[in-house]
């Protein structure tokens, strides 16, 4: 067991330290084309910087983490009611690290649930915690992005220009709303099987056998068993949300406030630089770089590569190029500051605090992935089956909560998949019947 688990060990850590590798090479690609045609007037107005405005651009990215904590501690508090706020900001810290590590930033949620379990909550509630926020980011997310898509679009396009990729010539804002409408879908998609039991049976059986008729999914059982646990898992949680009104409006609030600290920050930064805007209103070029900064960040969201390196600071420069009244070793230097604002530095944190808090899961993050998290969120669905009741005021833990062994996991999985592969059999069926009378 002992040779097994440091065979795990081993190809876990390669992995990351692959994926640092990749983001360390991406990096240093994009900052070769940054320096490459004006390195000392670049290397000039970064020594030129205007200290008293990159110091508040310092201080709202701190703002940014610490609301994140603030976030995580407001949910941990509906399973834990005495969890201290400085926990949810270092467990913040520990996410940003590993999911700034991880393409797309899948690597953070699962350390984040161990964090949890290092710090007294449940692995199963921790599991349940990650999913609520994962909600309601998304939800304010696709509000957030509708109101500027309406009222700002058109006004932004036009600092934009045309693009060109292996012939293909397309607005570079377009990506942007392909970014929102992949969003929108998914969690409409997620709303209305949540709501829809037909909806849900349709999708994890039928659904399922059309995409593995089309080479989309290799095990369709498994991509079933998937499927059925984060629709489930969904339903629950939305509910639990809905039924603690006062934590909805809060987390929403939070967020809300977390999404304009983050894509206010290049708008102090073109300030610390001298940089001019378009416009003489200083409250509408605050807003149109912030909503500017928000189609950058909706655009990078779809590079698969670690921190969205290379893919971040080449979307930046032309979103903003000409957004920004200044020449290109301007342009330039926003992007190298803007980047160790709201990543680098990050980063560097994350990782100190990785190390150096005794209860971050320093083993269980090396070897855990996304499937790890699916069992703590089927094992958590067995649970929320038989109560959605949660703490009562004298109560510091659920009483409903039981231990599972690994056995009992494996248990569980084996009956979810024979009742799905039922039930695809029979589906399965009646595909080949309705093609044999075509």
């Amino acid at each position: 067991m002992e040779a097994k688990a440091k065979r795990k060990l081993s190809k876990q850590t390669k992995k990351y330290i692959l994926n640092i590798s990749i983001m360390v090479i991406v990096t240093a690609i994009a900052m070769f084309f940054i320096f490459k045609d004006n390195p000392k007037e670049v290397i000039q107005n970064l020594q030129n910087c205007n200290l008293l405005f990159l110091g508040i651009a310092l201080l709202i990215m701190l703002g940014f983490y610490l609301v994140e904590g603030l976030i995580l501690t407001v949910l941990a508090r509906m399973y834990k009611r005495d969890y201290p706020y400085y926990k949810g900001c270092l467990n913040c810290m520990i996410g940003a690290f590993f999911s700034g590590i991880t393409p797309s930033n899948s690597g953070g949620q699962f350390v984040q649930a161990y964090t949890f379990s290092k710090q007294g909550i449940k692995i199963t509630n921790a599991a349940s915690i990650l999913l609520m926020h994962f909600i309601v980011y998304q939800i304010v997310s696709v509000i957030f992005s509708a109101g500027i898509l309406i009222f700002k679009f058109e006004e932004l396009r036009s600092f934009t220009s045309d693009i060109n990729i292996f012939g293909f010539k397309f607005e570079i804002l377009s990506l942007a709303v392909i970014g929102f409408a992949i969003n929108t879908l998914m969690i409409l998609g997620l709303l209305f099987a949540a709501f829809s039991k037909k909806l849900h049976s349709f999708i994890t059986t039928t659904g399922v056998s059309i995409m593995y008729k089309l080479h989309l999914c290799k095990n369709k059982e498994q991509k079933s068993i998937e499927l059925n646990a984060k629709f489930e898992s969904f339903r629950i949680e939305l509910k639990r949300l809905m039924q603690n009104a006062n934590v909805l409006i809060v987390t929403v609030l939070l967020f809300l406030i977390k999404m304009i600290l983050y894509n206010v920050i290049p708008f102090f930064i073109a300030l610390s630089l001298g940089v001019g805007f378009s416009s003489e209103n200083t409250f509408m070029n605050i807003v149109n770089c912030t909503s500017m900064s928000l189609f950058s960040t909706t655009i990078t969201a779809m590079v698969p590569i670690p921190g969205a390196s290379g893919g971040a600071e080449l979307v930046f420069k032309m979103l903003f190029n000409n957004f920004f009244v200044a020449d290109s070793s301007k342009i330039n230097a926003i992007i190298l500051i803007w980047r160790s604002v709201t990543y680098y530095i990050g980063l560097l944190i994350g990782f100190v605090v990785f190390l150096l808090y005794h209860e971050s899961p320093k083993k269980e993050s090396l070897h855990g992935n996304e499937k790890t998290l699916l069992q703590l969120r089927i094992v958590a669905l067995d649970n929320e089956n038989k109560t959605l009741k949660l703490l009562d005021k004298e109560e510091l833990e659920p009483t409903d909560e039981e231990y599972l062994s690994p056995e009992e996991i494996e248990e569980r999985f084996k009956k979810l998949k024979d009742e799905l592969s039922s039930q695809l059999k029979n589906n399965e069926e009646s595909l080949e019947k309705e093609s044999k009378k075509k």
